[in-house]
């Protein structure tokens, strides 16, 4: 699943750093960055943080690691790890409804029953799935600059098959809503979970700052 991996140098960070294009301190500070041995996730924030020092017309530390506890640092990280749970939150939301959707559709095919005819049906149900693995997409890519996708993709390929098997039992309800919205409630929990371990084992404090309101 190479097209998952995540990439520190996201489009969102392309757009930030646009202004500093020609900023000869931030392109050395980048190229520093991509040289270093750490994980994707502490590139991530620290290219967050150098980015942020420079539109603010800012210095950036010659030795970015040795700076892990400044202010500007952990007030970089706080707002990066907000920013990554509402991209989060957004994506499950689009996900739990486009999922409903592409499942109402199979449905109907199975029984042969749709809400307004197979072609519109079928056109809603592509529309549905396509932003379905758009936004999946990237909500995995999120997940990664904290750790392993992998229970992750186990969920959603649970929740599918939860969903089969509770439509083959209950054939007059559709229950695909109400697993998706569990599957994204649970993912959100183990989301949050794993920035706060990951805080943890990268000695990274954030005290005083609240990432979840």
């Amino acid at each position: 699943m190479s097209f998952l991996t995540p990439n520190w140098n996201t489009k969102a960070l392309t757009r930030k750093a646009a202004p500093l294009s020609e900023d000869a301190e931030y392109a050395r500070a980048f190229s520093s960055i991509e040289k270093m041995h750490e994980s994707v996730g502490m590139k991530h924030l620290l290219i967050n943080w150098v980015t942020d020092l420079r539109l603010e017309d800012k210095k950036i530390p010659d030795k970015l690691l040795s700076r892990k506890n400044s202010t500007s640092f952990v007030d970089s990280v706080a707002a990066t790890l907000r920013d990554d749970l509402t991209v989060f939150r957004i994506s499950g939301m689009i996900n739990m409804i486009c999922a409903s959707l592409v499942c109402m559709f199979i449905k109907s095919v199975l029984s042969n029953n749709y809400l307004i005819n197979f072609s519109v049906d079928a056109l809603i149900g592509t529309a549905a799935l396509v932003i379905l693995l758009l936004d999946l997409t990237s909500q995995l890519k999120t997940v990664g600059f904290y750790g392993s996708i992998k229970e992750f993709v186990l969920l959603d390929v649970l929740a599918v098959v939860l969903w089969l098997l509770l439509t083959y039992l209950l054939p007059a309800f559709d229950t695909s809503l109400i697993v998706f919205f569990a599957t994204y409630y649970f993912e959100k929990k183990k989301f949050v979970k794993m920035q706060d371990t990951f805080l943890s084992d990268n000695k990274i404090s954030i005290e005083g700052h609240d990432l979840r309101s």
